[in-house]
């Protein structure tokens, strides 16, 4: 079980922040890259990698730093720093919204964790349930982490702290527990059977003061193609999409062939086996960047072709009327509602 479960593929950008954070010494680096086969010289934290590496710096941090680091990491994820899925919670139509996002799509960020909501008559807990077999160390600092992390969201979502409700941790009270206020906004309290975020229901109803229906439905889509990712079937076209949405639709297929460690043979037999290729993938993807950037007033429309690497704006014109059945100009003016 536990071989299967630290293949799982996920973002870099929390090593990373750990490794910035800690890593300020050249020994201090050493020690937190140990054993993980991880390049030291790691920069860009859309890099993919899998879950047992970051296990591995999480049991590296836990022995080379102080007790309570964890919580001083948690305290940096703001909503911005977990991607789509950060970006879907802040943008939601509602609070009720945000958290089916973060319950449906927590393990596509970090697989370690699904999500669960128990909704009451008076309150609603945000449960974090592990996905694979966590030793007690790894779960202690994963679950300050997701507890500060789930509570920067909710926050995101309501526009302020969130003074009101409790934080629930399963460990009992360590040496360290005073450290617990600096970072949590509601009270704190040790040793029960399972972690939760707790908030008022009442809560569920509120807008969220950065609603933004266009960008909720971006970052849905960019989940949809994570869970894909993570999922048997289509699994091979999801991480493919996801590399297209980190990288770009100029990635050449050999590169991604060889990110994905099979021939470029192989890799089209298997999305042909999933009723599609790459050449309609990179499309998909340059449609729905296409739509996003004319979505963008202050862009004219020579730099948005350019942008989606078309050297001939003619060319960009035909893309976009097979697309979306008009041309670019009058494709902006149906979505805006204005002049191209």
């Amino acid at each position: 079980m536990r071989t299967h479960a630290e293949s799982l593929p996920m973002t870099a950008a929390y090593f990373s922040l750990i490794a910035r954070a800690y890593g300020r010494t050249e020994d201090d680096r050493r020690a937190l890259f140990a054993g993980t086969d991880v390049p030291e010289t790691l920069a860009d934290p859309a890099t993919e990698i899998t879950l047992g590496q970051q296990l591995r710096q999480i049991r590296n941090a836990n022995r080379a730093l102080e007790p309570g680091w964890s919580l001083a990491v948690g305290a940096r994820l703001h909503p911005a720093t977990h991607g789509p899925i950060g970006f879907a919670a802040v943008s939601a139509p509602s609070v009720a919204r945000a958290i089916a996002v973060m319950s449906r799509y927590s393990e596509v960020r970090a697989p370690h964790f699904r999500l669960r909501a128990d909704v009451g008559r008076h309150e609603v807990r945000l449960v974090p349930e592990d996905r694979v077999e966590l030793a007690d160390d790894e779960r202690t600092a994963l679950q300050d982490i997701v507890l500060l992390s789930t509570q920067g969201m909710i926050e995101g979502a309501i526009g302020r702290p969130m003074r009101e409700g409790r934080i629930e941790v399963t460990s009992p009270a360590p040496a360290h527990a005073g450290r617990y206020a600096e970072w949590f906004h509601a009270p704190v309290s040790f040793g029960h059977r399972e972690a939760a975020v707790v908030i008022p229901t009442e809560w569920l109803s509120l807008e969220c003061p950065l609603a933004d229906a266009e960008t909720f439905a971006a970052a849905c889509r960019r989940l949809d193609a994570g869970a894909r990712r993570l999922a048997g079937g289509h699994a091979l076209a999801g991480r493919i999409e996801h590399l297209l949405a980190v990288r770009g639709e100029g990635l050449d297929v050999a590169i991604v062939a060889r990110s994905l460690r099979v021939s470029r043979r192989t890799l089209a037999r298997r999305l042909r086996e999933g009723g599609t290729s790459y050449r309609e993938l990179v499309d998909a993807s340059r449609k729905e960047r296409a739509d996003a950037l004319l979505r963008e007033r202050h862009l004219d429309v020579a730099e948005v072709a350019h942008a989606l690497g078309y050297g001939d704006p003619a060319n960009f014109g035909r893309a976009c009327r097979r697309w979306f059945g008009t041309s670019p100009g009058g494709h902006r003016r149906r979505i805006t509602g204005g002049d191209a």
